[in-house]
């Protein structure tokens, strides 16, 4: 007959259960409470609802001026379109300057 004399093996077991048991209960409680309460919701700057706005608008002007397209395509067919490279560069300058308010 042999006996025993390390008796805490068979505790630290018993332990180490009730352990892995009661992690198991934390986490089936975690995720019951993140479940119930967790609800996804978005918010809209400021910015975000005014484009929505004016996208809904119906616009007053038409969207293309088929006529001057028309008058443009046959132009730069015929060789006749002239680049004011003037104004061309005045309108990139203050695209420029824009853009650097904006962005800079």
């Amino acid at each position: 007959m042999s006996i025993n004399i390390n008796r805490q093996a068979p505790q630290k077991n018993i332990v180490v259960e009730q352990n892995k048991t009661q992690k198991q209960q934390d986490v089936k409680q975690q995720t019951q409470t993140a479940s119930s309460s967790s609800k996804d919701s978005v918010q809209l700057t400021s910015q975000a609802l005014n484009l929505s706005k004016m996208e809904n608008q119906p616009s007053s002007e038409p969207q293309v001026n088929q006529k001057r397209i028309e008058a443009l395509k046959a132009a730069i067919l015929n060789g006749d379109y002239k680049i004011n490279t003037e104004r061309l560069a005045e309108k990139l300058s203050k695209f420029e300057g824009d853009f650097s308010k904006a962005f800079g």
